[in-house]
């Protein structure tokens, strides 16, 4: 668990920076929100290929793909954002910067793990590509 630790928490820091006035984005909130950031994307992308991609044809297209995908990134900005104004109990253009970055690692995961269980949908199996 402290090599997930480390990674979520240098992966954070090499985009936005350390925050030095609030040293809990290191010790706690960093691994916290990227843990549930990743547990957050496989359950939607989960749901996506293997509940709804195998039930019926009807959300399967790519304009489906990219709400979901869209969908997931602002889960992921929210989460981080509430997660770190609620630790900290304040919020600062920090904040809002971990909140996007948090999006984005969101969205990134989404499409890589699309890419590994599109495979496991009968509808959705050319969704994204």
């Amino acid at each position: 668990m402290t090599l997930l630790t480390s990674i979520s928490t240098d992966m954070y820091e090499v985009f936005i920076g350390p925050n030095v006035n609030f040293p809990e984005y290191r010790d706690g909130i960093f691994s916290a929100v990227g843990l549930m950031t990743l547990l957050l994307s496989i359950a939607v992308c989960a749901v996506f290929y293997a509940m709804l991609g195998r039930w019926k044809p009807v959300f399967h297209k790519p304009q489906h793909w990219i709400i979901t995908l869209a969908l997931t990134a602002v889960a992921g900005f929210v989460f981080a954002w509430t997660q770190a104004a609620g630790t900290i109990a304040s919020t600062d253009s920090y904040t809002f910067r971990f909140g996007l970055f948090n999006a984005l690692y969101a969205a990134l995961y989404f499409t890589v793990l699309s890419l590994l269980l599109k495979r496991v949908s009968i509808f959705a199996k050319h969704t994204p590509l």
